[in-house]
This record gives C-alpha cells, structure tokens and sequence, in this order.
C-alpha cells in the first residue's frame, strides 16, 4: 500500500498543478488546496480524473471533504485499495 500512496499522492500534486498551471515542485501537499485558488469547476474536473484514472466512483464533494493533497492522497488510497480488493474478489 505505500507504493500505492506514493503513486497516488504524485499523481494527484501532478494533477492539481496542470490545473493551476504550476510545477509539481511549487504545490505544498500540506496547503489547501483553495488557498491556491482551486474553485468548484476545477474540484470537479479533478474529480472526474480521479475516477478515470483509479477506475472508482466517488463523490463530488471529496476534495472539499479532504482539502489538502495529503487529506485527499490518504482518502484516494483507501478508495482505490477497497475497490482493487473488491475486482478481486469477482
């Protein structure tokens, strides 16, 4: 699972910076995500890219439940593992 995290905590800081047309290197995983200026149309497309790319479903609110990168990184990989573990399964 820390791969896991690992993967997903980079793949979410590459993300959120595409959209605020920064450098990964310029996102501080532990800053809310709003104080860099992240509105609702933007949770929302990142949401969407979050479903594509770990193949879950998840709520439209789970950026604003989970603010940071790191809140948002741990609550993704907890997702995406019970969704690994329930393909498995079938």
């Amino acid at each position: 699972m820390i791969a896991c995290n690992r993967h997903v905590h980079t793949w979410l800081t590459e993300r959120v910076a595409a959209y605020l047309r920064r450098s990964p290197a310029d996102i501080d995983t532990s800053v809310p995500l709003a104080d860099y200026g992240l509105d609702s149309l933007t949770a929302l497309a990142i949401t969407a890219d979050i479903e594509d790319e770990f193949e879950v479903t998840v709520d439209d609110a789970l950026i604003w439940d989970h603010p940071t990168i790191d809140a948002l990184g741990a609550a993704l990989s907890v997702l995406a593992e019970a969704a690994r573990t329930s393909a498995k399964q079938v």
